[in-house]
């Protein structure tokens, strides 16, 4: 992932888990496993509803100490008494009454300590949502964009939000608007935006794995303090939607108009493929149970986004399957790789969408199109070795090889030590000319830092108006599942390794 002007290494040390404090919709009660209180948040007086004749700062100080190394207030009784099966890394979603309000109560374990989120519910609220008719496993690319058009529909009528974007990220960390549902009298759109991997550092992203959505009711409020015994004691909040809003990301969503945001995650095969980001342009705050509806939607919608994409991946592996078969039967009429390196040429161009290939067998070297020169071959050999995988991929290598000579070739796919015949040293490389073409960025992704304070960088970019870059030194992308092509290739060689493959084995 490309670090710009430094501005993703900041973010990358926020302890954002860490922070001490929470957005002020909702208060806080952290207990042991024991169900003794060990933190509270500052505005638990408001939302206990505290004598308003008492001097307020007398009655924070006596009811935090009240609070404090106590057994859990008899409202949370119930639902400390109902989540006894919630193990680590998992939440358990309950109500309770403070008199005659009534609370939801959000309980998260995070480890060590049970997190009591408390959101107040109004009594006028929307009764809990229907969330809608159920869908088949799309069987189509076409079949899979409607039903994700659909999904970003469904959430914005259910959100009563501005925006609801869908945000696929890309292998290098970078995202892009592939899809978008917006309001009517809502003007311009995201579709086609490219954003930089900074936007959302790793940190946050891991959060996400965590998280089943991640609800801003109000962009600029300003944090409330958990308070304990210690200042030192601070609460994990990996699980806790409630934890306060980084100061950068908050001024992010003000450059960008964003008043309120509601974010679902959708996770594939242990990464975070992409996000469903919902934008209002003032705040608004929504319940617990049109959270868990949203959610629920997404959450169906990702299913059937795995489904598809392992029925996609089976049908290319049982394709390729044939497709080798056809390449083993082209060597076996052959006889032997030489006479047989046109055809196999072809093949391997074909099935990959390569400009070139090159097979190296010790010291023969078979190549068909526009390939790599000797120079820079030893240069992707360099780069490629410590790749722990046998399968190494670059769709820039005037950025991944420092050392690469001049090339039309922009990108490549290794496989190295491919096991053909007994006694031989086999490597495939891939080639790809320099494609030139635009990206268009939701605003300028190296845009000078902004120093506040003389020596850090805090400031997001200002402007989210498309900008346009020309990308030189790049091929056209490999796709995110040819490096799983190329072992399955590998793996089809393997049981074929007994047939010769040269001439001298044959003899």
């Amino acid at each position: 992932m490309a670090k710009r002007n430094g501005f993703i290494d900041q973010c990358e040390q926020e302890q954002l888990h860490l922070s001490g404090a929470i957005q002020p919709h909702g208060a806080l009660v952290v207990a042991n496993l024991q169900g003794v209180v060990s933190h509270v948040s500052e505005n638990i007086v408001e939302l206990l509803g505290v004598g308003a004749h008492l001097e307020q700062s007398l009655v924070e100080q006596s009811l935090v100490e009240q609070l404090l190394d106590q057994p859990l207030p008899a409202f949370l009784q119930e639902v400390y008494e109902s989540a006894v099966l919630v193990e680590a890394g998992e939440r358990y979603v309950g109500q309770g009454n403070i008199g005659d309000q009534e609370v939801d109560v959000v309980m998260s374990h995070n480890g060590e300590q049970l997190v009591f989120e408390l959101y107040p519910v109004d009594a006028h609220a929307d009764p809990m949502p229907v969330v809608g008719e159920a869908y088949p496993v799309p069987d189509s690319t076409p079949a899979l964009q409607a039903q994700c058009q659909q999904l970003l529909d469904e959430l914005l009528a259910l959100s009563g939000f501005d925006r609801v974007l869908y945000y696929r990220f890309m292998p290098e960390g970078d995202g892009e608007v592939c899809a978008e549902a917006r309001r009517a009298e809502v003007a311009g759109s995201y579709v086609g935006l490219r954003f930089p991997a900074s936007d959302i550092p790793q940190i946050a992203r891991q959060l996400y794995f965590k998280n089943p959505w991640r609800s801003i009711p109000n962009a600029g409020a300003e944090p409330v303090a958990i308070v304990g015994r210690t200042a030192a004691s601070v609460p994990n909040l990996s699980w806790v939607d409630l934890r306060s809003v980084s100061p950068i990301h908050q001024e992010y969503m003000a450059n960008m108009g964003v008043g309120a945001a509601i974010s679902l995650p959708i996770n594939q095969a242990g990464e975070l493929a992409a996000l469903i980001s919902c934008h209002s342009a003032t705040p608004r705050q929504l319940t617990v149970s049109q959270l868990q509806a949203m959610s629920k939607l997404s959450e169906a919608f990702n299913l059937r986004l795995r489904d598809y994409r392992t029925r996609r991946r089976l049908q290319v592996l049982d394709g390729m399957q044939r497709h080798f078969e056809h390449a083993k039967n082209v060597l076996m009429r052959h006889g032997e790789l030489a006479s047989a390196w046109p055809e196999l040429s072809g093949w391997l161009m074909d099935t990959f969408a390569a400009d070139g290939v090159i097979l190296q067998v010790e010291g023969d070297c078979y190549q068909a199109g526009e390939v790599l020169s000797a120079a820079g071959i030893d240069v992707v050999i360099e780069a490629a070795r410590f790749e722990a995988s046998p399968v190494w991929i670059s769709d820039s290598l005037p950025a991944d090889c420092i050392d690469m000579p001049l090339s039309e070739i922009a990108g490549v796919a290794v496989v190295s030590d491919l096991p053909l015949g007994q006694h031989h040293t086999v490597n495939l490389y891939l080639c790809r000319l320099e494609h030139l073409y635009e990206v268009t960025w939701g605003g300028n992704p190296d845009k000078p830092v902004d120093y506040r304070d003389g020596n850090s960088a805090i400031a997001p970019r200002r402007s989210f108006e498309a900008w346009v870059e020309q990308r030189v030194g790049f091929s056209r992308p490999w796709s995110a599942s040819t490096r799983m092509y190329l072992l399955k290739l590998r793996t089809l060689l393997q049981q074929a390794k007994s047939f010769a493959w040269t001439k001298d084995e044959k003899e």
